[in-house]
């Protein structure tokens, strides 16, 4: 299936909470992370992808069909600079069909440097896909070291 990334603008900014939503809910089962008085999970950071330019909001969009999200920022756990993969998802339609991968390696080559890759605590099936696209994207040219809670995948691609 062919697919595009998308910067999201602040006027789409609601169609990207509400896909943010979908992120956090699968993301729920995995780490203590409860939905509010007004039944949506908070993501305190979410208008700073609007406001700060080391943060990048994108949709991943088939013709007018939304495939999921990723948003990118720079906060990093041992790099001193770079890019981090703050939230992705890929809804589950779409998942199965390498939609995810390329769109990890296209997210990947739009920013060449250090990247730091955390997958959700407790999440086998993120642990795993991270893994295996980084492994593969960086021909086993990477490190992963634990920030004392989870694991940390790091590389560069210059």
């Amino acid at each position: 299936m062919n697919y595009e990334i998308v910067d999201a603008t602040i006027e789409e900014k609601d169609k990207l909470y509400r896909l943010l939503q979908y992120a956090l809910y699968d993301g729920s089962q995995y780490i203590d992370n409860e939905i509010n008085e007004d039944c949506i999970f908070e993501y305190d950071w979410f208008d700073n992808y609007f406001n700060d330019s080391d943060r990048h909001a994108y949709f991943i969009k088939h013709n007018k069909d939304y495939l999921g999200m990723v948003l990118v920022n720079e906060n990093h756990i041992f790099n001193q600079e770079g890019k981090s993969v703050a939230e992705f998802l890929i809804l589950p339609k779409y998942r199965r069909h390498h939609i995810g991968k390329k769109v990890a390696y296209d997210i990947f080559e739009r920013f060449k440097g250090d990247w730091e890759v955390q997958p959700m605590e407790n999440n086998p099936i993120a642990y795993t896909f991270w893994k295996n696209i980084i492994a593969e994207y960086t021909n086993n040219d990477y490190v992963t070291k634990n920030d004392g809670t989870e694991d940390v995948f790091i590389f560069n691609n210059k």
